[in-house]
């Protein structure tokens, strides 16, 4: 028994080993400030890497505690939390949500929880518009008040990009709505059923909104490149994104409060990489297989715009064959993904405290894999 705990201890030291190589070899190949990674099983967390500057100003070195934005992984949670709502008979995926929001217009009143969360209600995404600093209370990012009727008027009367239920079409106002309907579902705010179906329930403190006036115990800083704010000028014109001097500028203070449950979150590495081996089936797991076959089995089929969805999540195989279930996620000031390999029994997260870096998140998933791989 001892010689074998010993030949697993060295092969976990190995393994760490390795991991700490690569991490550093990744992070000298990506123009970002700070770059955490975690990789955990359902016994807990493996390994975890923190490099480079969480605050480039004070110069304070990443730590694996702190927090990044996670941008769009934010829609796994907010899968995740549904998932159990909906177990619990507190959802129903197929009403239409005009039986809790019935002013909707009506193109939106056949729409159900199962269209918005695998973006087949076809609501738009964000354009320019969104951005102008001219427009009613200014571009949505930096609107320092919103309600829900507010967040409402921003998307709700404009035209659908396509049939409900056909085609996917990826929108995080999409998102934004469903997490109105799990409101008045539930009875609960939003944020409140986030905090008690994952924060508590997967033992992932670290889950916060990312809320740009308060402090945030761990919360790295964002930063915007020179190629970011040029590719943001174009894509956004006239919204505002001014140059600065050097390679780096401070990111803008986001106010997210009207897209929490499609980009809203921040978390540590090692806790996003904690809730994905909850995800897993066995003892530690904190879903039931109900909800993991309905989080898990595609719910749409493969096209070029997007892998097969099952509800929130990306479902599909890597370069080598292996099932994964994942979702990344791009902001300003934070770029995240969440890998899960059910096969292999791991989760990995990646997190950079810019837009743009890391770039590829799967390929470096896949590699942190081959070395944790039983």
């Amino acid at each position: 028994m001892f010689r074998r705990r010993e030949r697993e201890a060295d092969v976990c030291s190995t393994r760490a080993a390795a991991a700490d190589a690569w991490a550093a070899a990744f992070h000298r190949a990506q123009p970002a400030p700070a770059l955490s990674c975690a990789v955990a099983t359902p016994g807990g967390v493996d390994w975890s890497a923190a490099l480079g500057s969480a605050d480039l100003e004070l110069g304070i070195a990443a730590r694996s505690e702190h927090s990044f934005r996670i941008g769009s992984v934010s829609k796994v949670i907010t899968a995740t939390a549904a998932a159990r709502l909906i177990s619990r008979g507190l959802l129903d995926l197929e009403t239409p949500i005009s039986y809790w929001w019935p002013d909707l217009p009506p193109h939106h009143r056949a729409t159900t929880l199962l269209h918005l969360l695998t973006h087949r209600g076809g609501v738009r995404h964000y354009l320019p518009k969104d951005l102008d600093p001219h427009q009613p209370g200014g571009p949505i990012f930096t609107r320092a008040r919103w309600d829900n009727a507010a967040i409402l008027d921003a998307f709700i009367g404009d035209e659908l990009v396509g049939p409900i239920g056909k085609e996917v079409s990826y929108s995080s106002w999409g998102y934004t709505l469903a997490s109105l309907v799990i409101e008045k579902a539930a009875n609960q705010p939003f944020l409140d059923i986030v905090e008690s179906e994952v924060g508590a329930c997967f033992a992932v403190p670290s889950l916060k909104p990312d809320r740009p006036g308060l402090v945030v115990p761990g919360r790295v800083r964002g930063y915007v490149a020179a190629q970011e704010r040029s590719m943001l000028q174009a894509q956004f014109p006239g919204a505002g994104f001014a140059d600065a001097e050097g390679d780096w500028a401070n990111a803008p203070a986001l106010n997210p409060a009207f897209c929490w449950a499609g980009a809203g979150f921040v978390m540590s590495m090692p806790d996003l990489a904690r809730f994905g081996a909850a995800l897993l089936d066995g003892p530690a797991s904190r879903i039931t297989p109900a909800e993991r076959a309905l989080l898990f089995t595609p719910l749409t089929a493969a096209s070029d715009k997007s892998p097969p969805l099952g509800l929130g999540w990306r479902v599909d195989e890597d370069a080598a064959g292996r099932p994964r279930w994942h979702h990344a996620g791009a902001t300003p000031g934070g770029r995240a993904s969440l890998v899960v390999y059910p096969e292999q029994g791991l989760s990995i997260a990646l997190a950079g405290n810019c837009m743009t870096s890391p770039g590829d998140v799967l390929a470096p998933s896949a590699e942190l894999a081959d070395i944790f791989a039983p």
